[in-house]
Parts: structure tokens; sequence; C-alpha cells
């Protein structure tokens, strides 16, 4: 058995922040117990670079480096419900972000989407930072999201939400707009690297994937900081690695189709410095083979897991693959790993490859504006 080195508060002390998603988590509180009322701005929306990209397939060079000076300002608009009874806000509607397996609003400084819902309030968008049980199946994470979404609809006088969701987050999401039917709630559900269709990790640490070597369980514990039987015996965890692992996710698909009601669109992440000439195509954003990332070291083996024998076509970010990232319309693949997709640890600045996250998250709000939402 492995031993326990550190525990998850002290390592994350130690570090900053940990890995998102499928990263190292903090004892984080259930949305439920925080106050609505101080994630956001009680303030109108303002549009951000409104105009839509061309019919030609711009670059992601404006997903990572937008203009400057394209802002506009907008107004919230107010519409009346069918029966009159009740008056709900139109679009623009409030931004709700939500994180992935064992993640976390914020820990002092750090918060989970680095620094991004200052940039987006600093720029009149009104932004929500959900929070849920760092572990647990998406189901149970989807019921604690509901109900954060009721009270952000509650207190912006919304007739919906838009939901933006790295990793696990996706799903928790997509459960609770099929399966708990809030597809009349939610506009539009953007996914960063979300496991649509499992990721192998969750599947080998779980121990449906035969011969995995020590080096791949040291490298668990390591990244998690728990003990590779304690991942597979401590029932919260058991649950969520679960739902992000393969083999269950044709039965969650089945489960949870998307609401026509409501706009899907997802990004992926690749890393381990691939180009994804073979698995980026056919996506909103032109895919930019030269610039490549190098997988944080953390990551490193958990890439090339995924990759197996096929690194051209199981292209990915340390955790998720492309292909499984991909859903609903697909806007493109982004020079990331798992971390840098959310601005950890601590980004301040884009990165080697050229991704920004800041004007990444800026770029997505953006669009979703343009798009009439």
């Amino acid at each position: 058995m492995l031993a326990r080195s550190l525990t998850h508060r002290t390592w994350l002390a130690a570090t900053g922040a940990l890995l998102f998603a499928m990263g190292c988590g903090a004892n984080a509180t259930p949305a439920t117990s925080r106050d609505g009322a101080t994630d956001a701005r009680v303030a109108d929306a303002a549009n951000t670079d409104a105009t839509s990209p061309d019919d030609s397939g711009p670059s992601l060079e404006d997903v990572f480096f937008p203009p400057s000076d394209a802002s506009t300002d907008g107004e919230s608009a107010s519409d009346a419900s069918a029966d009159g009874a009740s008056t709900r806000r139109g679009p623009p509607y409030p931004v709700v972000f939500h994180h992935g397996f064992a993640g976390f609003r914020d820990i002092g400084p750090i918060n989970y989407y680095f620094n991004v819902a200052r940039d987006l309030r600093a720029r009149g968008e009104r932004v929500y930072e959900a929070e849920v049980t760092p572990f647990d199946s998406p189901a149970s994470r989807a019921l604690q999201l509901s109900r954060y979404v009721d009270r952000v609809l509650e207190e912006s006088n919304s007739q919906k939400v838009i939901l933006i969701a790295h990793s696990q987050g996706g799903l928790d999401s997509r459960h609770m707009i099929s399966s708990l039917g809030y597809g009349d709630r939610v506009a539009a559900l953007v996914t960063i690297s979300t496991p649509h269709r499992g990721t192998r990790v969750a599947d080998t640490v779980l121990g449906f994937v035969p011969g995995a070597t020590q080096s791949f369980i040291n490298a668990i514990a390591t990244l998690f900081a728990w003990t590779y039987n304690e991942a597979r015996e401590r029932m919260d965890i058991n649950a969520a690695l679960l739902g992000l692992s393969e083999r269950e996710a044709t039965a969650f698909n089945r489960a949870n189709p998307n609401d026509p009601r409501v706009r899907y669109w997802s990004y992926a992440g690749r890393s381990h410095l691939r180009t994804g000439v073979a698995v980026c195509g056919g996506a909103r954003y032109e895919n930019e083979p030269l610039r490549v990332d190098s997988t944080t070291l953390p990551l490193a083996p958990f890439a090339a897991l995924l990759e197996g024998l096929d690194p051209v076509n199981n292209v990915n970010d340390g955790l998720v693959t492309v292909e499984s990232a991909r859903w609903g319309e697909f806007q493109g693949c982004i020079p990331a790993d798992h971390m840098d997709e959310v601005g950890q640890i601590a980004h301040t600045g884009p990165i080697a490859s050229g991704f920004d996250h800041i004007a990444f998250y800026r770029k997505i709000v953006s669009d979703l504006r343009a798009a009439g939402y």
C-alpha cells in the first residue's frame, strides 16, 4: 500500500492550487452554504467583442488575443412571461462558471477559473461561480448545481443562465439539464475538456484496465495526495470516478441526451507537444498546429496513458482526449493542458504556446453575446 505523504489541505497550501476536474482538490462546501448575492455584481451586463466570426473559419488567434478596442456597451432586456404573471430578464443572461472533479470556488486568493470572473465583471458581465462537493457522481453534483442555479435565477431575476463548465462540471451540467429538467432554465452550455465519452484515466484508477504499472499508481498517489487504495475505497471518490469512466459513458449519454432548447458548445485541450492535425478539424475555429503545449509534469504520465500506441489520434490535455471532449457544436482545440485551461497554477499571462486563459473566456462570452445569449 502506498503511504499518504500529504493531506489535501497541506498539499494545496504548499502548491497554491492543484489540478482541476481530475486534479487534486479542496474540502469545498456545497453551493447552498454560500450567499449567491456575493457572487456577482448587481449591474446590467455589457456585451464585449460582439462581432460574430466570419464564415471562412477564423483562427484561434481571435481567441487568444481578442481586439482590445472591440467592446460595445449593451442594455439588459426584460421580457414578460407568456401569461404576464411574472417578469424576468431576457438576454444577456448571467454566466455561471462550474468547476470539475475535486474542484473548488476559491482557496484564499486562488480561484478555480483563475481571475476570470474578476476580469469579466470588470467588463460589465454578471458572473457567478458555483461550488459543489468536490467528490461525487455527476448526478449528486447536478442536484447541488441545480439549487445554485435556482438561486442565481432568483437573485438576477433572469429567465435563464449560461453555464461554462470544465471537465466533470460539464457532465454535472448535462445531467441537470436533461435528467433534472433544467432545459427551460439554461440557454447555453459551454464545456471545456469534459470527458463526454469518459477518460481512461478513471477506468485505470478503478481497476478496469488490467496491467496498471507501479509507476502509474505512484503518479496517481502523487497527483491526488491519497493512497491508490483510498481512491478505490472512498465511496464519494469512487462515484465520481465511475461517472468519469469510459465504462459508464455510453449509459450516461443515453440517459442525458441534448435538450433542443439548449445550445451546446465544446472545446478540447491538446498538449504533450501534439499538433492535433488529425483530430481538431471540423471546428468553428481553425486549429493552429504550430502552437504546441508542453504538458505540466504531474500530468505527463496520464497524457502518455491516453495516447497509448496512437499519439496522432489520441491527442489529449493530460486527462481528457480531444475525441471525448467534442460535444454539440465543436468550437475547436486550444493549445493547453488540463491545468492551463483554467489558468492554473495562477497564470497571470499567456503560456509558452500563446494560450491566454483570460482572453479565451472573454471570447467565449463574447461569442455567446453575439449569438443572442
